[in-house]
């Protein structure tokens, strides 16, 4: 294992955060022919969000920016197996939106034009064809249900396992348990970082650390917009199969879907503050144990086996920050994922065409990180978080 080796004293790109979005920009830059790369993290293996995720896999979403950037990365994950020469469980079982209201009923209308738009196969279900993909839902409770056939899951576990194989057998080095006390500047651009006394002299620096990165953007000396977010989600003791696609409840910010183990595992959103604790709580899972109970009601009987919280860092308009920071030349930014292991194929192929040859693609563009300061925020209405106000 590369944990094993000592720390080099330089790196030609020195990514902070082991996750899946700091491995997936590891593999593409080291597939590219980068060498020397470095990637520290001052947890433990899967111990981040990466670790904690629902594991869904969504295609598109219902603002044209999202759209084109997640259309993209399902495609990826589809190939990732390939590509990484591990199984990363990829199962292209489908994403089902459902809506209860009449105005979620128009938000899908207006969505499926978006996705006609940006050329992604999705639907709006009859009836009937509901009945058929989600027999065992509240069919008197929807107005309305999109399906996307290309969306799926991919269990967290196997794709972290498979992004740190390929990256490894490329030569990148990985550190866990290995904190950056400081970041350092030399003539108004990166220079390396501080781990405890040793120095890593680097000229590009990327903060991939979640939860933590504002913290590493204070190391830094810079402004990073967000904040650290606690979501939470629950698994039921496993039940025959009710489930078929994986299911987003937009009305009531839950999502879920039904392992092959036949655990339904998902979570809802309630507001609350933003708070940096791994601590669950009570209303998040009553309000989970609600949504499945009316629009599934045959998991009524089905216990709670477990319930865990995990952090991330959310933006302003709950989307990525992505790209190179304006403020600090040679400092790089993968931050603000509220979709992370959903998005990170796409932002790791993104964000290493930026590093090596300042290629910013299109479909990036719209997630940058000034994107505040110049008041162009993206508007996602599909998303199932909950605004802090």
């Amino acid at each position: 294992m590369n944990t094993l080796k000592p720390l080099p004293g330089k790196a030609s790109i020195l990514i902070v955060g082991a996750g899946i979005q700091g491995l997936s920009l590891a593999f593409n830059l080291a597939e590219r022919g980068v060498r020397d790369i470095l990637v520290l993290d001052a947890g433990y293996w899967q111990g981040g969000a990466s670790g904690r995720n629902g594991t869904l896999i969504r295609g598109a979403f219902s603002s044209p920016e999202w759209t084109r950037f997640f259309a993209h990365s399902c495609h990826l994950w589809q190939g990732l197996s390939k590509r990484l020469g591990e199984n990363v469980m990829y199962s292209r079982r489908g994403y089902t939106m459902v809506g209860e209201r009449s105005s979620t009923a128009a938000l899908l209308d207006r969505t499926l034009e978006v996705h006609k738009t940006s050329g992604i196969t999705s639907s709006l279900l009859t009836p009937t064809q509901l009945r058929e993909v989600l027999p065992a839902l509240a069919h008197e409770r929807v107005s309305a249900a999109l399906h996307l056939p290309d969306s799926g899951v991919a269990p967290h576990h196997a794709a972290m396992y498979a992004y740190r194989q390929a990256c490894e057998a490329r030569g990148v080095a990985i550190h866990y348990g290995t904190e950056v006390t400081a970041i350092d500047q030399s003539a108004g651009r990166i220079s390396g970082v501080q781990v405890g006394a040793r120095r890593i002299a680097a000229d590009t620096v990327v903060l991939a650390g979640g939860a933590e990165s504002n913290r590493l953007a204070q190391l830094a000396g810079v402004a990073l917009d967000g904040y650290p977010m606690r979501l939470e989600a629950m698994a039921l003791e496993p039940t025959r199969a009710l489930i078929g696609p994986a299911v987003a409840l937009l009305d009531r910010l839950c999502y879920m879907h039904q392992t092959a183990r036949g655990e339904v595992v998902g979570g809802a959103e309630v507001a609350e503050r933003p708070q940096h604790t791994l601590n669950a709580d009570v209303p998040v899972m009553a309000a989970t144990a609600r949504a499945y109970l009316e629009m599934f009601p045959q998991l009524g009987h089905a216990r709670i086996l477990r319930q865990w919280a995990g952090l991330v860092h959310i933006s302003r308009d709950f989307g990525p920050l992505l790209g190179a920071h304006g403020q600090l030349p040679g400092l790089f930014i993968s931050a603000g994922w509220c979709y992370g292991h959903a998005g990170a194929p796409a932002a790791g192929e993104f964000l290493a065409r930026a590093i090596i040859n300042g290629d910013v693609d299109e479909r990036m563009r719209p997630f940058a990180v000034d994107r505040f300061e110049r008041n162009q925020p993206v508007v996602e209405p599909g998303i199932v978080l909950s605004h802090f106000e």
